[in-house]
């Protein structure tokens, strides 16, 4: 929660994505759609589509807005994913 307490809400983006957002992706290989929700590190858990800022992927959508293209480097290869929708914790308020 440390990484929490010294985070700026009034700094995130409002049209990008970035901490709190949630993200739904194209795998562009499978065509599959897949949703993430960008959290702290303390908060992640992939099972659940919450993944760390800080991860390959989460690294790779941060800033992104739909209709952007990614490609991510992972443990089980190269992902390509294209930003599908995007919801910021502005969205949600």
């Amino acid at each position: 929660m440390a990484d929490l307490s010294m985070l700026n809400l009034n700094n995130l983006p409002k049209d990008r994505a970035a901490y709190g957002s949630k993200i739904v992706v194209l795998d562009t290989a499978k065509s599959k759609r897949i949703e993430y929700k960008l959290v702290t590190v303390e908060e992640a858990d992939a099972t659940q589509g919450l993944i760390s800022t800080t991860s390959p992927i989460g690294r790779a959508l941060l800033g992104k807005k739909v209709g952007d293209e990614v490609s991510v480097t992972t443990p089980a290869g190269v992902k390509e994913y294209e930003v599908v929708r995007l919801t910021t914790i502005y969205d949600e308020e």
